[in-house]
């Protein structure tokens, strides 16, 4: 059920939250406590539906499904339903379609790139107080930090794409709806590991790589 929510946001219906603020309001809640901000930080509801959908899912190395998937192709399969924009395949390729921003002026759905054995070779979504989810290949599609000492040390870039913000594409898909789609039932919040990656060989995305 979540999954077709998912594709029709992509096809301009709205937001399954505008008629179902409990589903809203138990999402936000569970994200903003495990972000340690206000719930009225997150101002993308349908972001955080989505990555529930994922949260768990094992690295699988050129995958791109919910049996398993890789940094790039879980980024791309969030972003493209919510906004209709197709991102490239690989994370280097996907660094050279954004805007730049400094750290402090991330916001909600904006990219960011980490560097290991090469530059920009691995990716996720920003969301709040420094907080990104993506695909790790210890532990499958989680939160981290930018600001902890692992992440801080490999951080590239981070940034919206050339288009707009995630947030932009999404209100217009919320002005163009006309009816909204509300699921049956939400499943109990699981709570996420959010213990931090020290591991030397976590979280590479580096589409060059053998296949694990």
């Amino acid at each position: 059920m979540f999954r077709k929510v998912c594709f029709v946001l992509l096809m301009g219906i709205t937001s399954v939250f505008a008629k179902n603020p409990h589903v809203e309001d138990a999402l936000v809640r569970h994200y903003a406590e495990l972000m340690n901000v206000s719930d009225t930080m997150l101002h993308i509801p349908e972001l955080y539906l989505a990555i529930h959908e994922w949260i768990g899912t094992p690295y699988k190395y050129g995958r791109s499904d919910k049996t398993g998937t890789d940094c790039s192709g879980f980024v791309r399969n969030i972003v493209h339903p919510l906004s209709g924009k197709e991102l490239p395949r690989s994370s280097s390729d996907m660094s050279k379609i954004i805007v730049a921003k400094p750290k402090s002026e991330l916001r909600e759905g904006d990219l960011v790139f980490f560097n290991y054995r090469s530059s920009n070779s691995h990716v996720g979504i920003y969301l709040q107080n420094g907080w990104f989810v993506h695909a790790s290949t210890v532990r499958g599609v989680t939160l981290n930090n930018l600001y902890t000492p692992w992440y801080t040390k490999r951080f590239s870039k981070g940034g919206s794409l050339k288009q707009g913000e995630l947030k932009e594409f999404i209100l217009q898909s919320r002005q163009n709806s006309e009816a909204a789609i509300v699921p049956s039932g939400l499943e109990p919040l699981a709570p996420i590991d959010v213990t931090h990656v020290r591991h030397p060989a976590a979280d590479f995305c580096i589409l060059s790589m053998p296949r694990p």
